[in-house]
């Protein structure tokens, strides 16, 4: 029993049937009453790897009914006589196939749709089927079951070649643009340039070959009435009807046949091509001057040139008055110029491109000192254009200029690289830095980072840490001027603006120790410890609302990064500075006396966040429970400065 497709199914032919040579696909519908004047016809579209026609002998239909292989042949039944039943059948020998032949596509199409308002919504009951021609048994068939009430042309199926293998696919697929859609699809637009054909034969040959009396399969039909004519048009069963209609223009120009008149097109067109032959003669003169150019620009204008002429060369019909001939032979001396051209232009662009990146690796480094980074981009586009330089064919122009420069592309590539080594080597000792620091070796730490300096004075991350580690020391002073410097080579180290605020309010200057957060927090948003030091002063300083909502933005920041921690000493901020006062009184523990010039803790008005708990902000003024990170770059100014206040000790400690 015949397997039976539904739409995009797939059926492999020479797994299912091995040693099948012979083959008939036979093409299937009926016509309801308003489809009656209808003429049907059946293409079988021969198509090569890249989907086209190879040339326009592969084009099986009634104008064509045999292939140029040998290997495909259409007939339409003798008994194929009642207009509402209708069958198309190719026969196919495989292995006459050519072999560059991947496919072929089986295709019905309305005659004239647009001019008589047809579609194949009148067509019922299509199907496709594949038979063995030897045993005439049906191995495969799908039936269209879809309604086509736009479409002017139904792809039915295709048989195509994959790993060695035969296979069907049901297809189904429908167009509103008749034939002209699978000339769109399938004509390549070059049908001059004739592919080899294999097994060609004589005509009549293949009719031998397949048996032409077994191609009657299934056909079942009754006689036609008296007066009736079949819609099917059959070369070999029917000489008088192919030859009866002319063929349709879509045809003609995909077969490379020119249909026109003497009117403006046909004129516009000549005159088009006399244009192109006339370009062709001057390109053949200025292709030799092509293959010594070396300017980029020249070659990019000359090479396009070529390219469109090539290319309408190619679409100058055989035609008389055309040039056809004389484009031919241009062709043949342009085509070869080509290769060479492209040749010369890549290399051209390579030397362009290198020199274009020697000239940014040269700029990025002037005015040293830089960071790692920038002597490494540097290195990366020296090696760029090396590369660029080594790759330029020695056939081409360029050539000996590209390897002038080499030599000294690769002596600054040399240059770069030990600066490189220098940098990385600095980065080194800032590292070294950053953990002594962490593991509290101040001195030490001091020591890595002055070295770092010494090798590239350009590295912001050091100055920071030589500013952490002299703010630990108790030198405010020197640790602001290294956080100056920090800042003056990175002006977006957060870190870097948050400890010279810390250094400011430890020497008094609380103004300048807002401007600071604030900076940290322009720098980086989400810079929480900012937020808490800032809302601390603010409240110190009495604008409570604002300290509040720096309170509640810290607090909301280390809620969202998992610091539970500092979230509760927010929270316990704001508690204690929404607290009443009775009178605004801020102590100068320096000497512990209030801004009324009592001593500090005796008076009831002294504000909360400096009042809270004063005996156990004493006993750990010196703790740092914070855990610091490995990186200099994460690792806060707070987590290792020490205060020179019980309120601000007790804070960092919690930090």
């Amino acid at each position: 029993m015949a397997m039976q497709l539904s739409k995009g199914e797939r059926f492999n032919i020479s797994k299912e049937a091995p040693g099948l040579k012979k083959m008939a696909i036979g093409l299937g519908w009926q016509l309801t009453e308003a489809g009656q004047s209808y003429e049907i016809d059946v293409y079988a579209f021969m198509l090569g790897a890249d989907g086209k026609i190879p040339n326009d002998k592969y084009v099986i239909s009634y104008n064509n009914p045999q292939s140029c292989d040998g290997s495909i042949l259409q007939s339409i039944p003798e008994k194929n006589k009642r207009s509402q039943d209708n069958k198309c059948i190719y026969g196919i020998i495989l292995e006459k196939i050519n072999p560059e032949i991947e496919e072929v596509t089986f295709a019905v199409t309305i005659h004239e749709a647009e001019k008589i308002n047809a579609n194949f919504s009148n067509i019922k009951s299509a199907f496709i089927k594949i038979s063995n021609l030897d045993t005439k048994s049906e191995l495969v068939r799908y039936e269209l079951k879809e309604n086509f009430s736009r479409e002017t042309a139904v792809e039915f199926g295709r048989l195509y070649k994959k790993n060695g293998e035969w296979r069907f696919q049901a297809v189904g697929q429908g167009y509103q643009a008749g034939l002209q859609s699978f000339v769109d699809k399938f004509y390549s637009g070059n049908s001059n340039n004739i592919a080899p054909i294999t097994n060609e034969l004589t005509a009549g040959t293949t009719a031998d070959d397949l048996q032409l009396q077994a191609w009657e399969l299934e056909v079942e039909s009754e006689p036609e009435p008296s007066g009736e004519t079949s819609s099917v048009r059959s070369p070999i069963n029917n000489q008088v009807n192919s030859g009866s209609r002319k063929i349709p223009l879509a045809i003609a120009a995909s077969l490379g046949v020119l249909v026109l008149g003497t009117g403006a097109g046909a004129i516009a067109l000549m005159r088009s091509g006399n244009e192109t032959l006339k370009q062709a003669k001057i390109l053949a003169v200025e292709t030799q001057n092509a293959g010594k150019a070396t300017d980029v620009n020249l070659l990019r204008s000359f090479d396009k040139r070529l390219k469109e002429t090539i290319a309408n060369l190619e679409k100058i019909p055989k035609f008389p008055g055309f040039g056809y001939q004389q484009a031919r032979a241009d062709l043949l001396k342009l085509r070869p110029s080509l290769v060479p051209v492209q040749q010369n232009l890549q290399a051209a662009e390579s030397l362009a491109t290198a020199q274009k990146l020697a000239m940014e690796a040269a700029v990025v480094v002037q005015k040293p000192p830089h960071p790692i980074e920038v002597w490494q981009q540097s290195q990366s586009k020296w090696q760029q254009a090396i590369a660029l330089l080594e790759s330029i064919d020695s056939r081409t122009p360029v050539y000996n200029l590209a390897q002038n420069k080499l030599s000294n592309y690769r002596a600054n590539r040399t240059v770069i690289s030990q600066r490189v080594a220098i940098a990385q080597k600095a980065a080194n000792f800032s590292n070294q830095g950053s953990l002594k620091v962490q593991k509290g070796d101040v001195p030490g730490a001091i020591a890595n980072f002055t070295q770092a300096l010494v090798l590239n004075p350009n590295i912001p991350q050091a100055y920071l840490g030589l500013g952490i580690a002299t703010s630990r020391q108790g030198k405010k002073q020197q640790a602001i001027y290294n956080y100056d410097r920090a800042l003056q080579f990175n002006p977006n180290l957060a870190e870097a603006y948050f400890g010279r605020g810390q250094a400011y309010y430890e020497l008094g200057n609380k103004q300048k120790a807002i401007g600071d957060y604030e900076q940290a927090i322009r720098v980086n948003p989400n810079y929480g410890l900012a937020y808490l030091e800032r809302g601390a002063i603010r409240c110190m300083l009495g604008t409570k609302s604002q300290a509040v909502s720096d309170f509640q933005q810290a607090g909301e920041l280390f809620s969202k990064q998992g610091d539970g921690k500092n979230y509760q000493l927010a929270q316990s901020f704001i508690n204690d500075c929404q607290e009443p006062i009775a009178e605004a009184a801020i102590c100068d523990y320096r000497r512990n006396i209030d801004s009324f010039g009592r001593p500090c803790g005796r008076s009831h008005n002294v504000p909360i966040i400096i009042r809270r708990k004063s005996a156990t902000a004493t006993s750990n003024s010196e703790s740092t429970d914070v855990k610091s990170t490995s990186s200099l770059e994460t690792m806060s100014p707070a987590n290792s400065d020490t205060s020179s206040t019980r309120t601000r000790s007790r804070r960092r400690s919690k930090r």
